[in-house]
């Protein structure tokens, strides 16, 4: 996982002193699936990443009430909003199963952020892609069916600008779909039928086997897949 951390696209361009100090800095652990990795409201210590597994993004009402906002899946990063504003999480980060978490402390992030032009530039890159998927979110849920929005949940789980997944198939619950989309689980397994059927995944239990991610994400904004450009993701 220590390989995964240092093969990470914003380290690849460091330079040795860089990568040194983050090597030495860096937390890399493992989490039980539903394990809390970091609590709404706690100061921004570190910068977090996913090497191997899921996660999913909360935030919990007074009154109790949680909204999911987005998962993460394995290779993806996230929390550098709040590390750059210096404030208190606005959400809790929980592991959707078994996952390997890198914990970058707040100071190694700062410092790479002033003394390397490459990490800058990735987190631009990361910035405008998790900006396109919210976007890709909204447009979902104000202009598309019930059926839009669980292909852009799916969709985004692989995007290649926000994660480094190297394999097709989702390894998670139609109720966590669900609690990622905003959905009720039947309404979101009727979706994956549909999606299913139109040949753009493959339903079995426990898994979801993604087909053709451009042509989700195209089926998720409205457009039909077969005028989708195959080699097309949009990242922002």
């Amino acid at each position: 996982m220590r390989d995964r951390l240092l093969e990470a696209p914003w380290a690849r361009h460091l330079s040795a002193e860089q990568l040194g100090r983050v090597e030495r800095d860096t937390r890399v652990s493992s989490y039980a699936a539903g394990s809390l990795v970091c609590q709404q409201g706690a100061a921004a210590l570190h910068w977090i990443g996913v090497l191997d597994g899921m996660v999913k993004v909360n935030t919990v009402s007074p009154d109790g009430r949680g909204t999911t906002f987005i998962g993460v899946s394995t290779g993806g990063w996230l929390g550098e909003g709040a590390l750059l504003k210096h404030e208190l999480r606005p959400y809790e980060v929980v592991t959707l199963r078994d996952s390997w978490i890198a914990l970058v402390p707040a100071e190694t992030f700062d410092w790479l952020f002033e003394t390397s032009l490459s990490f800058n530039q990735f987190l631009v890159r990361q910035l405008n892609a998790r900006l396109g998927q919210f976007v890709a979110v909204v447009e979902s849920y104000r202009m598309q069916t019930t059926t839009a929005q669980v292909a852009i949940c799916v969709a985004e789980l692989f995007n290649p600008a926000l994660c480094t997944a190297t394999s097709d198939i989702l390894r998670i619950s139609q109720e966590e779909i669900a609690r990622l989309c905003g959905l009720s689980r039947q309404v979101v397994n009727r979706a994956l039928h549909e999606l299913e059927a139109a040949g753009l995944v493959r339903v079995q239990y426990g898994t979801i086997h993604v087909l053709d991610v451009p042509a989700l994400h195209a089926f998720g904004r409205g457009i039909d897949p077969k005028q989708q450009n195959p080699a097309s993701m949009p990242a922002g």
